[in-house]
């Protein structure tokens, strides 16, 4: 199953998995071999606590250039959701602070946060920015 396919949207059953099923495997296209992936994840504890607001960028250069570019937001929407066009921006450039503040700026506007958690959407969707102008930098070895 393709991973945009695996969320549903839907807050109560957010994932196609019957109560007795989990997740065992993921594979990742030999083509994906050459993308240098980045994470970056809002939360109120450490590493066991669950996002309020992440951001993954997964970039493939060539000469200095973005080949290609995927950035996707997690915590935000009802579900993992990849901003095309952030990513779509990236491509043929090479990446300077402020095509990264761009992408951010397009993340942000994006990004619908609920508000669900101790934090409030206005600062969560604030994080989003943040979080993917330094994805996109750290990408791109910046």
């Amino acid at each position: 199953m393709a991973l945009r396919d695996f969320y549903t949207g839907d807050g109560e059953n957010y994932r196609k998995l019957l109560p007795n099923e989990l997740v065992a495997r993921v594979f990742l296209p030999a083509e994906s071999a050459d993308y240098r992936g980045i994470y970056r994840k809002l939360r109120v504890r450490g590493s066991i606590d669950y996002p309020l607001a992440g951001v993954a960028v997964a970039m493939k250069r060539s000469n200095g250039h973005v080949e290609d570019a995927r950035i996707a937001m997690t915590a935000v929407n009802p579900a993992p959701m990849l901003v095309q066009r952030a990513g779509e921006m990236l491509i043929g450039k090479n990446i300077d602070e402020a095509l990264a503040e761009a992408a951010g700026d397009v993340a942000a506007r994006t990004s619908k946060p609920l508000t669900t958690s101790a934090l409030t959407p206005e600062y969560r969707r604030e994080m989003i920015r943040v979080f993917t102008k330094r994805a996109v930098l750290a990408a791109a070895g910046n």
